[in-house]
């Protein structure tokens, strides 16, 4: 048994869309006794929403980059959290230093504490005092070099506490040490597949952790660095499919 595990964003959707024949190819890779799941930025409620809209099968979700995990019955695999204390200081920290939203996942979740283009531009107290914890924060910068300087501060102020993660212009921020490799290879224990047989495929620079770490695959529409550390460049899912079921 092999495992896919998947990008969503600009790699299942290409071009924004999600192409019929790449939702073929992942059901015949399931189909031949292989697992098959979406690992995301993104919360695991909102995971949960794209694949059935876009009627993708699939076997398990990670979300809020390596954070959570689920099976497809929705049945918790792991979560990791930070603590009220720590979405605090980071909400303040994101202020500070430029971030135009400071959101939080929670539960089944998501909220924004300030949302400085809609004009919300103060921590919302009141909703602050509700958030029980955190799986994962985010915010986002007008350009991709804010972003990165964002990210590079976060991970040397709250070393221990959180990992942040450069998308583009958004930042995706979990708890400390929290990568898509490290969600990866936990699901991977899970089902009983060794690393060799995972294989990783993704497009912008917070998927670079889990190709780096397993058989990495750029789609072509990828950051030039992500196509430089992944082993190979597909155009589509039955270029990968096909390769590997080999």
């Amino acid at each position: 048994m092999k495992l896919i595990a998947s990008d969503f964003d600009g790699t299942i959707t290409r071009n924004g869309r999600v192409w019929e024949d790449d939702i073929i190819a992942i059901e015949r890779w399931r189909k031949a006794g292989n697992l098959f799941g979406v690992i995301s930025g993104r919360v695991l409620f909102g995971i949960e929403y794209e694949v059935k809209r876009h009627n993708i099968g699939y076997d398990y979700l990670v979300g809020a980059s390596g954070g959570q995990a689920e099976d497809a019955q929705k049945k918790e695999l792991f979560a990791y959290k930070c603590d009220k204390e720590h979405i605090i200081e980071m909400a303040r920290f994101i202020l500070e230093n430029g971030g135009l939203s400071c959101g939080v996942g929670y539960e089944r979740t998501h909220v924004n504490l300030f949302d400085i283009p809609r004009n919300n531009n103060r921590i919302d107290e009141k909703l602050l005092s509700q958030i029980p914890y955190t799986n994962q924060m985010n915010t986002y910068f007008h350009t991709d070099e804010e972003a990165k300087e964002f990210t590079l501060k976060v991970n040397t102020v709250f070393h221990g506490i959180f990992t942040a993660h450069q998308n583009g212009g958004c930042v995706d921020i979990p708890p400390f040490g929290v990568t898509k490799a490290t969600g990866i290879a936990k699901v991977a224990k899970i089902y009983g597949v060794d690393e060799k047989d995972i294989i990783t495929v993704g497009d912008n620079y917070n998927d670079i952790t889990m190709l780096e770490a397993f058989n990495g695959v750029a789609v072509s529409t990828a950051k030039k660095e992500v196509k430089e550390i992944a082993k190979f460049t597909a155009e589509n899912f039955t270029e990968i499919v096909d390769k590997y079921l080999n």
